[in-house]
């Protein structure tokens, strides 16, 4: 069970009360306290030792995105969640630091990986992965990190500033170490973050994928694994649109 200070902000009643019992299921009950709107969330942060907020992004006077930036700024550090109930926001959210990004109503079995971030963030490791490249270790932040892959027998791990890193571990193993940090095993060659991924695009039949992902890198995408790519980007509350087109 998670032992710090909850704060749930979200100005529907009915719906704070469909959080709060998700919530319950990691969280004892006693340490969830509720505002109905950001006024309030602002006053008990100063009052009260909060160590984790889930913030609902549509309220009438703040919203969950300018509270976000009000906790980014005088609460540096301290974690939170977005919560809506609409995917579209999804995009904008990326413009902020949230540990995570729920629709609502939310899932007991997905807030488990929630709880999972929050833990890996507040760490005193946190944002940092010792991997065993020979006789070393050299820490990496997941976020640093544009793929995973495998080539000709040797796994890379390789960074957005170029830098690259051949791991003494396997690929297998390398996906049950970053599944926590958001990467997909798109591909028996490939891990990728799926936070990064700006675009999913298939041949005219749909013989082949491949996801585009920050700094115009290109990553294919094996067939059996398109569908549970599709449902990751759901959990992170992307929505799908058919019939668009690119100009």
């Amino acid at each position: 069970m998670y032992d710090g200070l909850v704060l749930l902000v979200d100005d529907q009643p009915l719906a704070a009360e469909d959080s709060a019992a998700a919530l319950k299921h990691y969280v004892p009950g006693e340490q969830i306290i509720y505002a109905d709107n950001a006024a309030d969330a602002m006053k008990a942060l100063k009052e009260r030792p909060v160590s984790l907020v889930f913030l609902d992004i549509e309220m009438p006077d703040m919203s969950g995105f300018a509270l976000a930036a009000h906790l980014e700024a005088e609460h540096g550090g301290l974690p939170y969640v977005f919560l809506t109930g609409h995917a579209d926001f999804a995009v904008e959210s990326y413009e902020y630091e949230p540990v995570d990004f729920l629709t609502k109503p939310v899932d007991t079995a997905r807030l488990g990986r929630t709880f999972k971030r929050v833990e890996k963030k507040t760490s005193p490791s946190a944002g940092k992965v010792a991997v065993r490249t020979g006789q070393d270790y050299v820490l990496v932040a997941p976020k640093e990190i544009s793929y995973i892959c495998k080539e000709k027998r040797k796994i890379w791990i390789r960074l957005k500033d170029g830098r690259e890193y051949q791991s003494a571990v396997s690929l297998d193993e390398l996906e049950q170490i970053f599944g926590d940090y958001g990467f997909f095993r798109c591909h028996q060659s490939f891990l990728i973050p799926v936070g990064d991924i700006r675009q999913v695009s298939s041949s005219m039949f749909g013989q082949t994928y491949e996801a585009s992902l920050e700094g115009d890198t290109v990553i294919p995408v094996s067939r059996s694994k398109y569908a549970r790519l599709k449902e990751e980007l759901k959990l992170l509350g992307i929505p799908f649109v058919k019939g668009v087109t690119s100009k």
